[in-house]
């Protein structure tokens, strides 16, 4: 038997380090030996003795490649003239090469093992085939049988792979799109002769990719005003809230009054009920000048939804950190709810947390501008949510919450 033989062969023959070489020539052919000069340079010609103890000596233009071949590739090719293709003996070899390391050689017997018998268990485990009902599939097969694919190193679904394949060029348009926008505004904004040829790349832009690129543009203040209100106009003929985020930001921070105005405006073109709640977050913020700030904002926009909450803020609760107690003649310190100081600190003074409830002034017009007919209750807070319960007789609002 194939495997008695082996094991014999592999007691008798030790498994050396000894080499041999095929040397496959540029013609087609290839002669097997034992390279003579191992350390020859590059163009010098080849120095061999074959197995039968010629010594031959080939041109280096002649030779495509050298294999290099151990004692345990020739040992493996006499066994393989003597293999008998059958299922024991294809079998006993893979084994044997399992046992010598040589693993693409043992997948080459296992897959003769199950060309002869489809059902060899071992051979299909060994191979990576599990049972799965009547078939014997591999993980791969398996996958793709339940309509699965190999995608970016993982089993994905054919809708899933498309969706992110869309992603991915989406991705890739907005990054072109925002480095040839940055282009077309630095050449609009320098002048010269690709100014007009910029400034009608621009005014033919219409896709919403374009809507993150226009939005860093609208909120680089280094940028001159009429840059910026033309990257606010053009976002405006682009879907509404694709950078909502962008106008409320510019809206309630921007130290140009006519580009906060002209965000509003487009908050209120695009729909208050995008970006509302970002203004509602800002009435509990710390800081009472951002307070009054969002409620003009309220107002501007003028969506009765923010009612209630202006309500609660018409009056609010800040703290303030000031210093008492220093030497005679020092100065006293009261910092602002966002932590700015708002004077000198006296060595050796104590630090005292006052709490002070702030009336504002822009929730109050804010309230009367959306409900000019409503009673002016001015900052009564009770009186306000007693009228808003009379006004909204079917509302299921909990008034006692403060938010």
């Amino acid at each position: 038997m194939i495997r008695t033989l082996v094991t014999a062969v592999c007691l008798i023959v030790p498994f050396t380090a000894a080499r041999a070489e095929v040397f496959v020539l540029k013609t087609g052919g290839q002669i097997e030996g034992q390279q003579l000069n191992p350390n020859r340079e590059r163009g010098q010609p080849y120095q061999l003795r074959t197995d039968g103890g010629v010594k031959l000596s080939l041109a280096d233009s002649a030779v495509l490649r050298v294999i290099v071949k151990t004692d345990l590739d020739k040992q493996y090719e006499a066994f393989l003239l003597k293999l008998e293709n059958t299922v024991e003996s294809q079998w006993n070899m893979a084994e044997w090469c399992k046992e010598v390391g040589l693993v693409e050689q043992r997948k080459r017997h296992l897959a003769a093992v199950i060309a002869l018998d489809p059902n060899h268990a071992e051979a299909r485990r060994a191979l990576g085939y599990q049972r799965f009902g009547s078939r014997w599939l591999t993980q791969d097969e398996h996958m793709q049988s339940l309509g699965y694919m190999r995608y970016k190193g993982n089993w994905r679904l054919k809708q899933e792979i498309e969706i992110d394949s869309r992603k991915t060029q989406q991705e890739l348009a907005v990054k072109k799109l925002r480095k040839d926008i940055r282009l077309w505004f630095e050449q609009v904004a320098t002048g010269g002769r690709l100014a007009d040829l910029a400034s009608r790349n621009l005014s033919a832009i219409d896709q919403a990719e374009a809507a993150p690129a226009l939005a860093e543009v609208l909120a680089d203040t280094q940028q001159p005003r009429s840059l910026r209100m033309r990257a606010l106009e053009m976002l405006s003929k682009l879907p509404p809230g694709l950078a909502s985020s962008t106008l409320v930001r510019i809206a309630m921070n921007d130290a140009d009054e006519n580009l906060r105005d002209a965000c509003l405006d487009e908050l209120k073109r695009q729909g208050s009920q995008y970006v509302l709640s970002d203004f509602l977050v800002e009435l509990k913020s710390k800081d009472n000048a951002r307070v009054n700030r969002a409620a003009e904002c309220l107002e501007r926009l003028g969506n009765k939804d923010a009612t209630l909450p202006l309500i609660n803020a018409l009056v609010t609760e800040h703290k303030y950190v000031q210093q008492q107690g220093g030497p005679p003649g020092s100065m006293s310190t009261t910092f602002s709810p966002n932590g700015g100081p708002g004077g000198g600190m006296a060595m050796g003074s104590k630090a005292k947390i006052v709490t002070e409830r702030v009336k504002n002034p822009s929730v109050r017009s804010a309230l009367m501008s959306l409900h000019p007919t409503a009673t002016n209750n001015q900052y009564d807070i009770p009186a306000w949510r007693d009228w808003y319960s009379k006004a909204q007789t079917t509302s299921t609002i909990d008034l006692r919450r403060a938010d």
